[in-house]
């Protein structure tokens, strides 16, 4: 079953375009370690297999990288969440020939989260979303995830963090510095752009700051599966 809903909250449609034909170039040249950290993922979830679960999936995008996991793992219930309507659409046609429930919302994450819904899952799933919200947001956005989860259930986390005892403009600098320097697939008004988003969206924290919020959202573990430079794949529960 498919359900999309739409809001006001859907971003213009060059917007996503724009954004999204650069992201998609990114992905498939691997800059971001997609491959590996999604190939983890995989494994992470396939320790599930033995009884169907819920995935929530906040900032989902088209659901191009989560799609291959969905065919292969016993998901019996799949939510999608992004801003873009845009998105959001291209996601229903990727996923309406899946045997399980999809449901896609046009909606901000957090307030998704935070909405006064009975519903828990399983599985809490974010890939590359959680560094642009301030860290005020990030710990609205834990707190909120804690409520939302089963008894066993587990967060799963892809994003990028600082290193212990470096600070945003120096992170900013480095980061930039390397896809300036090895993002070569990209033309010079894509990678005018990718810097662009990157110095003006991302506020990514460092691991211990994450550790403290989850704490204080009552999680008790951050667990980094994977790490692949400033890439990491933390579990929490």
């Amino acid at each position: 079953m498919m359900k999309t809903t739409d809001d006001a909250q859907g971003l213009p449609h060059e917007f996503f375009v724009d954004t999204w034909t650069v992201y998609k170039k990114i992905v498939q040249s691997n800059f971001m370690f997609h491959q590996a950290i999604y190939r983890t993922v995989d494994h992470l979830l396939q320790k599930r297999d033995s009884a169907p679960f819920s995935l929530l999936d906040l900032g989902c995008g088209d659901t191009e990288n989560i799609h291959p996991l969905l065919l292969r793992r016993n998901v019996a219930h799949y939510v999608g969440v992004d801003l873009s309507e845009v998105a959001l659409k291209l996601a229903a046609e990727r996923l309406h020939n899946l045997r399980l429930k999809v449901e896609l919302e046009v909606d901000d994450m957090v307030d998704f989260l935070e909405r006064d819904d009975p519903q828990n899952f399983d599985v809490i799933f974010s890939g590359f979303a959680l560094h642009h919200l301030s860290t005020t947001d990030k710990q609205r956005f834990l707190m909120a995830v804690k409520k939302r989860l089963t008894p066993e259930g587990e967060f799963i986390l892809v994003d990028v963090f600082r290193d212990e005892g470096q600070d945003l403009p120096d992170y900013l600098d480095a980061y930039c510095g390397k896809m300036a320097n090895e993002w070569k697939t990209l033309t010079e008004e894509e990678m005018d752009y990718a810097i662009t988003h990157v110095r003006e969206f991302d506020m990514p924290e460092t691991l211990k700051t994450l550790e403290i919020l989850a704490s204080k959202a009552g999680l008790k573990r951050c667990e980094t599966i994977e790490q692949q430079t400033w890439h990491r794949l933390i579990r929490i529960t």
